[in-house]
């Protein structure tokens, strides 16, 4: 399906989204990942080893649900906060239009909604309705730099989602829609479309376009190398064969 087609509100206007397509690989990159177990601690070593990327900490940005785990490229969606209180912003028609079903209609299955609500937690950018949307169009998880509702009724869903708080009050009012598909904040670390984010219970990594092929080298090798030390300690019929046994070498974290 052509991204444009998936656009199926026409609520935000066409010059707020960047014209230039979200780079993509050709390999599913999201698979492999995956398959590593502790996948972001995986990853956070990797980017260490090659000095790149950045990651988000749980008390900045925390999962809804413990148990939720995703890995696939940006899409995202720039908010700022509007001036005057909400009840002046509701008489001058102001903080009407959001973006949350364009941002999802310009992302395709797998694809990570990354929103940045440009520091502000005064409203929720993202309810029951929008994580139902999200599924529908195949949104692999959400992570919002603000606040969400309804989390009682997003978790029913089954979309992961990251965000900074919960709040009861919407986002109506109270945000402008500035761009999609831009560069955009994410815990105070940059995100681009098509950066590859991974999260789960331990946090979120974020994997720069280019640099995805061999970030996910290095986690299968390290994954790899960390199985065959696995091996050793369950071989070793006591901890005093197996400190013997490992010499004065760097064992694995």
């Amino acid at each position: 399906m052509a991204e444009q087609s998936r656009r199926t509100t026409g609520a935000i206007s066409s010059d707020k989204i960047r014209k230039a397509d979200i780079p993509r690989h050709s390999e599913d990159y999201a698979a492999r990942f995956l398959a590593i177990p502790d996948t972001t601690s995986a990853v956070a070593d990797a980017l260490d080893e090659l000095g790149i990327g950045a990651d988000i900490d749980v008390d900045t940005l925390r999962p809804l649900a413990p148990t939720g785990r995703i890995c696939g490229p940006a899409v995202t969606v720039r908010y700022i906060p509007l001036g005057a209180d909400p009840s002046s912003n509701r008489h001058a028609g102001r903080g009407t239009v959001f973006g949350d079903r364009d941002l999802y209609g310009l992302g395709r299955p797998g694809d990570i909604a990354v929103m940045d609500c440009s520091g502000s937690r005064s409203g929720a950018v993202m309810g029951a309705l929008s994580a139902r949307w999200a599924v529908k169009a195949g949104i692999a998880g959400c992570l919002v730099d603000g606040a969400i509702r309804d989390t009682e009724s997003i978790i029913d869903t089954g979309l992961p989602v990251w965000s900074a708080t919960t709040r009861p009050a919407a986002a109506r009012y109270r945000y402008d829609t500035v761009e999609l598909n831009g560069p955009v904040c994410l815990g105070g670390r940059l995100v681009e479309p098509g950066d590859y984010l991974v999260a789960d219970r331990d946090g979120i990594c974020i994997i720069p376009f280019l640099d995805v092929p061999r970030v996910v080298e290095h986690c299968s090798k390290a994954h790899a190398a960390e199985l065959a030390f696995i091996e050793r300690i369950d071989a070793a019929p006591s901890l005093e064969a197996l400190v013997a046994g490992l010499g004065s070498g760097t064992t694995p974290a």
